[in-house]
């Protein structure tokens, strides 16, 4: 995140040349000024990312540090680094308690900030070379990459021809793709609806007269007749 087109260019130039250079894999670079652009593709990322911040953003002196608060509601195990001028910020940054890999200072020499930048993209590769088991629901296609623990996935649903809409327990992502491919996924997601499926996880109860499923949250999921005996068993267990 970067406000200063010329120093966010050559930022993403370095960080793909290193990594073209070390064979370390990436989803891909974004090179952005919009804290919001930074969030919607958190659920894009199959590898843990990789965050370089500035921390004055349009004249907001602390807006990196806010931003990487941001990040880590999503994101906890993310790799902050703060790119800045700001260097003064580091002591205070601590208060802010994101967990900054380190701060690399604008004024430094462009090796040193080069030879700063490698070693925390060696970091970010030694970090995502250590297999940590995970929950995750994976969605890969040609289209789409998305990638959230599988206890936030509260239903997911047909939202307009070939996109799909998955409701977590704070967030929706758009994504395209069919039900009938999500539905092979996991076996713990199951159709209730020709156009629903629902993590069994956050079931609470079903009402057949109604036909509905009442999630943890309240929320309620249509059931179809057909579907209807198929999730009453599932329901009673």
């Amino acid at each position: 995140m970067e406000d200063d087109v010329i120093q966010a260019e050559s930022l993403k130039k370095v960080v793909k040349e290193i990594c073209e250079e070390q064979q370390i894999p990436f989803d891909f670079i974004e090179a952005t000024s919009r804290s919001e652009q930074i969030i919607e593709k958190i659920p894009l990322t199959t590898y843990l990312p990789i965050y370089f911040l500035d921390i004055e953003i349009k004249n907001e002196r602390k807006k990196g540090l806010e931003v990487a608060q941001e990040i880590r509601k999503y994101n906890p195990e993310g790799i902050i680094v703060f790119v800045t001028t700001h260097a003064e910020f580091a002591p205070i940054s601590y208060q802010y308690m994101v967990s900054a890999l380190t701060f690399i200072d604008k004024s430094l020499p462009f090796n040193e900030r080069y030879q700063m930048i490698e070693k925390c993209l060696q970091h970010y590769q030694q970090r995502n070379t250590i297999s940590v088991p995970t929950d995750d629901f994976i969605v890969e296609n040609g289209h789409t990459t998305v990638r959230i623990p599988f206890a936030t996935v509260q239903y997911i649903k047909t939202d307009e021809p070939h996109r799909l809409l998955l409701v977590t327990e704070d967030r929706s992502i758009r994504f395209y793709g069919k039900l009938k491919d999500i539905e092979k996924l996991d076996e713990r997601l199951v159709r209730c609806h020709q156009s629903y499926l629902v993590n069994t996880m956050h079931i609470t109860s079903f009402n057949a007269r109604a036909g509905r499923i009442t999630l943890n949250n309240n929320h309620h999921i249509p059931v179809s007749r057909r579907l209807s005996r198929k999730v009453r068993d599932i329901v009673k267990g």
